[in-house]
């Protein structure tokens, strides 16, 4: 038998020259390596020495709100739209001020004609008042007679208890017309007070519901909801918003930080395709929660304190538009003198 290949003995195997390799991988393994590390440390802590923010772009907002049921009749605006104030917005119909009117107006026309019929009854009592009173009073003359006849023995005493029956009812018709014309006269101002109660309740409700036309209160642009033909709103329920004034950022500043953040303190405001120069106009005294679109998923939810930050441009950004608030150590002296030296070198050139 004879091998059909010859193998080397385990022994006597030669030496391999070992293969010289590049250095361009290994720098470039360390270079990802230190970028790594960047990230990480800008990660966990970048918010101690950079100043970044995310934050919302804002407006005044106005809601539109119906204090009542309503229906939706007539729209007359988009999404977007610029108005003026008192214009015309939306017309609404409620069934339940449409009632409440009928009501009013029901209960407006009995006082009025239960007004009325005080008003005659006083007018009656005002003339009947005068001949009681006259009635009255010659029925006590007549007693007074009576009473010298009697002493006299000169009248019956049939007579006499007719003549002070007489005067009886005479005085007794007095008291009742005075009566009825003072309470008449206290019924007539309990419903002339009801009656102004009833104009004044029928003129705010008319002018509440101002035949269902709702009006802009500012001169704006309209939001991104607008309500369609034919939803019903329930009192409170808003039905769309009104955006005024001038745009500028509500900033959640970070929890963080070794810098100091005060009002005046320039910052960039950019939402990745537009940027703009920004000034911190106010720090409010409250904290939020970030938005939901705000939030990281490897991040607990936590509260960020609220900034308000102005816009160096007019409306670089849409309402409502996410942006990120960030500000850089700046070396503002050296960059000072190194401008003033290179300014006085041209100078004598």
């Amino acid at each position: 038998m004879r091998p059909l290949k010859n193998r080397q003995r385990p022994d006597n195997i030669p030496n391999e020259q070992r293969v010289i390799r590049s250095k361009t991988g290994r720098t470039i393994y360390l270079v990802l390596l230190f970028v790594f590390g960047l990230f990480v440390a800008n990660y966990l802590f970048g918010d101690y020495v950079f100043l970044r923010a995310d934050g919302l772009v804002l407006r005044d907002q106005n809601v539109i709100a119906t204090p009542f049921v309503a229906r939706v009749e007539r729209v007359d605006v988009r999404e977007g739209q610029s108005v003026e104030a008192e214009s015309v917005l939306l017309n609404l119909q409620s069934t339940e001020i449409l009632e409440r009117l009928a009501d009013l107006s029901t209960k407006r026309a009995e006082l009025v004609a239960k007004a009325t019929d005080f008003k005659v009854r006083a007018e009656s009592v005002a003339q009947l008042l005068p001949l009681a009173e006259r009635r009255a009073d010659e029925a006590v003359n007549t007693i007074k007679q009576f009473d010298d006849l009697a002493a006299a023995k000169l009248v019956t005493s049939a007579r006499y208890q007719e003549a002070l029956k007489v005067s009886y009812e005479a005085n007794r018709d007095r008291v009742s017309l005075r009566t009825q014309r003072q309470v008449l006269e206290e019924e007539l101002e309990s419903l002339d007070d009801a009656l102004e109660d009833a104009a004044d309740a029928i003129s705010k409700v008319e002018a509440l519901y101002a035949d269902g036309t709702v009006r802009s209160p500012v001169s704006g642009s309209i939001g991104a909801t607008v309500p369609s033909v034919g939803n019903v709103y329930r009192p409170g329920e808003p039905i769309l918003s009104v955006y005024s004034g001038k745009p500028y950022v509500l900033a959640y500043l970070p929890r963080r930080y070794l810098f100091p953040i005060s009002v005046g303190m320039e910052v960039h405001v950019t939402d990745g395709r537009e940027s703009t120069a920004g000034t911190i106009t106010e720090i409010l005294p409250v904290t939020d929660m970030l938005p939901r679109e705000f939030q990281n998923t490897f991040k607990p939810s936590d509260r960020n304190q609220l900034a308000k930050i102005s816009l160096a441009s007019g409306d670089p950004f849409p309402l409502n538009q996410k942006v990120g608030v960030s500000r850089f150590p700046k070396f503002s002296g050296a960059r000072e003198h190194l401008r003033n030296l290179f300014d006085a070198e041209r100078t004598q050139d």
